[in-house]
């Protein structure tokens, strides 16, 4: 069970430097060992900018918010209206679906139930949307990640490699998880 006072709020323009500090500190707690240094900065970089941020919360099919425990912000999570097509990549052709984008929370709040509690609040949007699956992609050296995703009912629907730029790549697992009639 998450702490009784927790809240997810949509970010707003005033949120995005909290945002991104919050952003850099998990991102290097977690991914640190996973993928270089390097490749952790230039993710971030292109994620968190002004213009990437405020395309997102103004965008209708697209969701950014941050979970607050107590007031102070302890994670965040993203998700969007896009089709799993059978390349994986989200262009379409595929049933109603949302992706989930991102779901993180601090390493000091992690095995607390925020992470089940976020990824409820988004399969719940989902389901309100008719969407009939919920899909993310997850690095493939991530163990600790895949496993709480698979805890929660996704399995492994294939591998991609996506090139970000800079010569870095992403090399994940889709998973998918189907969702039942709200």
């Amino acid at each position: 069970m998450p702490p009784a006072d927790v809240a997810i709020v949509p970010v707003a323009v005033q949120d995005f430097a909290v945002l991104r500090k919050l952003a850099r500190a998990i991102w290097r707690q977690h991914y640190t060992g996973i993928i270089s240094a390097a490749q952790i900065e230039h993710m971030l970089a292109g994620r968190f900018t002004d213009a990437a941020l405020r395309e997102h919360i103004q965008a209708t099919d697209k969701w950014l918010e941050l979970l607050r425990v107590s007031g102070v912000p302890a994670g965040y999570c993203a998700c969007e209206l896009t089709a799993l097509s059978g390349g994986g990549d989200g262009s379409g052709g595929g049933p109603p679906a949302m992706k989930l984008g991102q779901l993180y929370v601090l390493e000091s709040h992690r095995g607390t139930g925020l992470g089940r509690f976020m990824l409820g609040h988004v399969e719940r949007r989902a389901r309100d949307l008719g969407n009939r699956s919920l899909w993310l992609q997850v690095n493939k050296r991530n163990p600790a990640a895949i496993s709480f995703y698979k805890a929660a009912g996704f399995t492994i629907a294939r591998e991609a490699v996506f090139d970000i730029g800079s010569g870095f790549v992403m090399d994940d697992y889709i998973m998918e998880k189907r969702l039942g009639a709200k």
